[in-house]
């Protein structure tokens, strides 16, 4: 370059340029005015500067290490599958529903099932090598996968060619259904075994998003997620390097947009980190995260502004560096599942990656000065916590004394609480009200839950509860 403009303006440093922002304020607070703190305690500043990296060490070898390299030539360099779940009442609808969702866009599908189903109806014509399969049991997961097994020999796939997992975490079923810690351990021992001679296939799940969707915020949803990896490891006495080579961590994304981004790139690290401790060989990019968007985010008041909700929440997990994404119907507050809601969410991973381009640039984040200091913020408060519950016992113990769900059904409260009186702005319920909204026809229900139990819940919980009280 001929003409090198940049030599004619003197470099500035981060105090000079707070410093012109404290006289354009007139002598008004800096920190007061222009630097907020997420519910996680993290102050976050207006901007961020080189300087502001160094005091910390440098994530540069997490940089682009959000996926294996594609062995296909002309591949996109950043790899995501698209997961559709199936919902249906029999066989045959949802077999239908599975290819309608794979011909339109879909590359993995998330089936429930309890174990007795036929597999040769559901999965008609489905090719696993193709795309991931995803097992989400309502009942015994060894069954599941069992069944599962025993359908692939049957139809003569190739097992190292089947790709997925089965998305089931005993310590969130302690959770909700009081699940005895050594049932857990058996079981997982066994899905273990079941899925030693399914090389690609994952049968371990630690299921963060339980907590985000219960109304933790990103520090509390981390540490209680890694915390229960812990006491698994511990307790399953098994090779480790088995347990993190089959392991899915899964995670809500909610829509504090660079909060979420920075959430998901931490459950990498300390996934790294943790496997070191452990003395396993862990590569980042193999490191297998499953996202969803957020369902404690999802108004059941202006139901079509979740749309919007959704689009940023997936593109939170994809620039965070998420493996497989599930968007959630933009309705999935109410039970009726329609041919509408499912296109919808299957399109916003289909748009971001073909239109958007998202699929072009590995790591679009890598290097941010904000980004980099926000998520080194939240590895130290996750690392600190994790201390404090292992001081505490380790997760099972927390939890039989009540503290974890009493510590996430406060901060629940507090923020349903926000968006009740205005402070948490949420469009759609309590900003820019739709006057058309047809608040009468959501199903508000209150799911009852004991001192020892952490279920689900909204954010607009508390407006909705009133809005259909008024009704």
């Amino acid at each position: 370059m001929k003409n090198k403009l940049f030599e004619d303006f003197q470099p500035t440093n981060k105090e000079e340029w707070i410093a012109q922002a404290i006289k354009d304020l007139k002598g008004k607070s800096f920190d007061e005015m222009l630097v907020s703190q997420s519910l996680e305690g993290i102050q976050i500043a207006p901007f961020y500067t080189q300087e502001d990296l160094l005091d910390q060490p440098s994530l540069a070898g997490f940089h682009h290490k959000v996926n294996p390299k594609p062995l296909i030539s002309g591949i996109a360099p950043r790899v995501w599958s698209n997961a559709t779940r199936i919902e249906s009442k029999s066989e045959k609808e949802g077999n239908a529903i599975i290819l309608n969702a794979l011909q339109n866009g879909s590359d993995a599908i998330i089936l429930i099932l309890n174990g007795e189903e036929n597999l040769s109806i559901l999965l008609k014509d489905v090719q696993p090598a193709y795309i991931q399969i995803f097992l989400e049991p309502t009942s015994s997961p060894t069954k599941v996968l069992a069944n599962f097994k025993s359908w692939l020999r049957q139809e003569n796939h190739d097992y190292e060619q089947v790709y997925g997992g089965v998305l089931w975490d005993g310590f969130i079923k302690r959770l909700t259904e009081d699940l005895d810690k050594e049932e857990v351990i058996q079981i997982s021992r066994k899905l273990l075994d079941f899925g030693y001679d399914l090389p690609n296939f994952k049968t371990i799940t630690i299921d963060f998003s339980h907590y985000h969707n219960a109304g933790a915020n990103a520090v509390q949803e981390l540490t209680f997620g890694f915390s229960a990896l812990i006491d698994l490891i511990d307790d399953l006495s098994v090779d480790q390097q088995m347990v993190f080579d089959k392991l899915i961590l899964k995670t809500a994304v909610g829509s504090d947009y660079f909060m979420e981004i920075a959430k998901v790139k931490v459950i990498r690290i300390l996934t790294q980190r943790l496997a070191a401790l452990f003395q396993v060989n862990q590569k980042a990019e193999d490191i297998f995260i499953f996202s969803s968007t957020s369902y404690w985010t999802k108004s059941g008041v202006d139901i079509q502004t979740n749309m919007l909700r959704n689009t940023t929440e997936a593109m939170s997990a994809i620039l965070g560096g998420c493996n497989a994404l599930e968007v959630l119907r933009h309705d999935c507050v109410n039970n009726d599942v329609t041919e509408f809601s499912l296109r919808m969410a299957r399109n916003i991973s289909n748009i971001l990656k073909e239109e958007s381009y998202l699929d072009q640039v590995l790591d679009p984040f890598a290097g941010s000065y904000f980004l980099e200091k926000l998520t080194f913020s939240i590895f130290e408060k996750v690392k600190d916590k994790m201390v404090s519950t292992e001081s505490s016992g380790g997760w099972w113990n927390s939890v039989n004394q009540n503290l974890i769900q009493e510590e996430v059904k406060k901060t629940r409260i507090e923020r349903q609480k926000m968006v009740l009186v205005g402070k948490q702005v949420k469009v759609g319920v309590n900003k820019y009200l739709d006057s058309s909204s047809k608040t009468a026809q959501i199903e508000i229900s209150i799911n009852e839950e004991s001192a020892s139990q952490l279920k689900t819940s909204r954010e607009s919980f508390l407006v909705e509860t009133q809005k259909s009280s008024v009704i």
